[in-house]
């Protein structure tokens, strides 16, 4: 998140918004606690939040109330790539430019980061390690009854076509 809102603030945005996931979730919830702390670090105020299922049609929903509003964000982070690509087919619709009038990011990196136009700036994290160590820490609390903590690799930035200064 850190770096993410540090390039984005060094690209001249000033009003950034999320289109985030389950409030219940704990990720959810850490990345909002972490969004709001950097947002305030970085001199950017308060983020406009919008919690949503994950699912397209929410992430859509959730995009059309936050570019359509009389203070629309110049930047939308999306917690996940399905509710990112839900949330470029209503910018298209709108006719806004991206990343012109509206520049956008994905908490995932897969393979759809890279196949929509303009390919969508992404955190990128190893996921097969991340399955790799959820796999080890479940079999050691199966075989030995508990497992030590592990703290997996921060996701990278890696910017691409969706992002740039605001006009």
């Amino acid at each position: 998140m850190r770096d993410t809102l540090t390039y984005l603030t060094a690209l001249g945005h000033r009003s950034v918004a999320r289109v985030a996931g389950l409030p219940d979730l704990i990720h959810t919830q850490l990345r909002d606690r972490a969004q709001r702390e950097i947002c305030a670090e970085l001199g950017l105020g308060e983020p406009v939040i919008v919690h949503t299922d994950y699912s397209g049609d929410d992430g859509a929903h959730a995009t059309w109330r936050l570019i359509s509003s009389a203070a629309r964000p110049t930047v939308v982070l999306y917690d996940n790539d399905i509710v990112a690509l839900a949330g470029l087919s209503v910018a298209q619709e709108l006719e806004l430019d991206v990343p012109g009038d509206l520049s956008r990011v994905a908490w995932d990196d897969s393979q759809l980061s890279r196949v929509v136009r303009p390919p969508l700036t992404a955190l990128s994290r190893d996921i097969p390690a991340y399955g790799s160590h959820a796999a080890r820490t479940l079999m050691a609390l199966v075989t030995e009854g508990t497992a030590p903590g592990f703290e997996d690799s921060a996701a990278r930035l890696v910017p691409r076509g969706s992002t740039a200064p605001p006009r």
